[in-house]
């Protein structure tokens, strides 16, 4: 996945005005009911029509707008879930109670509790728990992956800018909860190269 930020992001621009939309033509049509059909007021309609068709048509209308947004989220987490050919980087994740770490198999770099990463490149990650289920979340890149103490999951990220991204669990996990963050600071590919020779020592 290339950005998740900007994958929430069309989905909000799509959401919002449909959500403002439907909530709109509700609201006005539950006022315009109320005020024909108000009981007691004198020349009211009666209450017993039905409007079978008008009935069917909204419902219809409703269940075609939640079907096309469900293929459009569906589209958008198909992205997010697609793994690429050539990751720069492979990062196994280990989650525990209550503490994160970071490993660099591929790189010869030790498990560490700072995740750092190259900035604008692809990296994959293998996540794990040992002991229950945890919740692998960067909130400025809208990320979220859980993982679980039975299988490992997979999932290709890219923090788009070099700088400081706050890492925490999403899961509630127990007592220390609270105390399972972590950073991630996203090195220009320079640096990173750096760092890694650095950390090999």
């Amino acid at each position: 996945m290339a950005d998740t930020r900007d994958q929430y992001a069309d989905l909000a621009r799509l959401y919002l005005p449909i959500a403002i939309a439907v909530f709109g033509v509700i609201a006005l049509a539950v006022v315009a009911f109320l005020a024909r059909y108000r009981s007691g007021r004198p020349g009211a309609p009666s209450t017993k029509h039905e409007h079978n068709a008008l009935e069917i048509g909204y419902v219809v209308v409703l269940a075609a707008i939640a079907a096309g947004l469900v293929v459009a989220t569906f589209h958008s987490e198909s992205k997010e879930d697609a793994l690429a050919a050539k990751p720069a980087v492979r990062v196994d994740v280990t989650a525990a109670k209550w503490r994160w770490s970071f490993a660099y198999p591929s790189l010869g770099v030790p498990s560490r509790p700072a995740l750092v990463v190259p900035a604008g490149r692809t990296v994959r990650f293998s996540g794990r728990s040992l002991d229950v289920i945890h919740d692998f979340w960067v909130p400025d890149v809208r990320f979220q992956r859980q993982v679980f103490p039975d299988h490992v999951e997979r999932w290709d990220l890219v923090f788009p800018h070099p700088g400081s991204y706050q890492g925490l669990c999403a899961w509630f996990c127990g007592l220390g909860h609270q105390d399972m963050r972590f950073e991630v600071r996203a090195l220009a590919p320079a640096a990173f190269e750096a760092w890694v020779e650095r950390s090999r020592r």
